[in-house]
């Protein structure tokens, strides 16, 4: 499968969220520092990957959200607030939501967003899909995915004439939060360590490059981009991928 002039893609999202870091760890400031160092370290390895960014902190940082783009990466909306019963909410409130956050973003760096990743392991329903379609939005990462395919697809909204864009569902993923979160941690019996993650995550990149596919991974800079041996896992990751031919992809 030809991936722009590739033989195998490799999608990291970077999610930018000032909110969840107060919560896990009692200090957003640790978001923009976090951020800077990834974007020294992407621009030291000439690599460019995609920003899921929220609304709310596109308004609290404009200036590193300009700065992700000016750098030449990619940003998309990752909702307004991060909030976890988006999918139970009425039609009105979901688009107010998505309209505020494409609209921070723009403010914040002057681009309108393309697409946007549901946070909570990607939790949406139809009112979610159709209020992304109706202010402009043509794809979505959530548990929507175009089945047995390789590549994203087109897919219908019900009871409308909408449709947005939704990855397929031929690709391996993983997720540093799932991987050091005691909780998940319990429950596939493993603990997170730098050296275990970059075993994990390379064998998705090796079986990518085998099978044609895509390998995914999502990360969160407040999690990796401070403590200097995961720091080092990750420009090891990145720096495998590129050298071994990956397409980086992007929305």
């Amino acid at each position: 499968m030809d991936w722009y002039g590739h033989t195998f893609a490799f999608k990291v999202r970077v999610d930018v969220e000032h909110v969840e870091a107060q919560r896990y760890i009692g200090d957003f400031r640790m978001t923009k520092v976090s951020v800077i160092n990834l974007l020294d370290l992407l621009d030291e390895i000439s690599v460019k990957l995609s920003f899921c960014v929220l609304g709310i902190t596109a308004e609290f940082y404009p200036n590193l959200i300009a700065e992700v783009i000016e750098a030449g990466h990619e940003v998309y909306g990752h909702s307004m607030y991060h909030e976890p019963a988006l999918a139970e909410r009425p039609l009105t409130e979901q688009l107010h939501e998505m309209r505020r956050m494409r609209e921070a973003i723009k403010n914040a760096g002057g681009i309108d967003v393309r697409g946007v990743g549901i946070p909570h392991h990607g939790m949406a329903d139809e009112n979610t899909l159709r209020a992304i379609a109706e202010v402009g939005i043509e794809y979505v990462e959530s548990r929507f995915q175009a089945k047995n395919s390789v590549l994203p697809k087109w897919r219908s909204i019900d009871g409308t004439n909408l449709k947005v864009i939704v990855p397929g569902d031929q690709s391996r993923g993983a997720s540093d939060y799932t991987d050091r979160r005691p909780y998940w941690a319990q429950v596939h019996e493993e603990t997170f360590s730098p050296t275990n993650a970059k075993t994990k995550w390379m064998a998705n990149i090796d079986w990518a490059k085998e099978n044609g596919r895509m390998a995914q991974l999502v990360i969160h800079p407040w999690m990796l981009m401070v403590n200097p041996g995961e720091v080092k896992v990750i420009k090891d990751l990145l720096i495998y991928a590129r050298d071994q031919g990956a397409w980086m992809a992007t929305v």
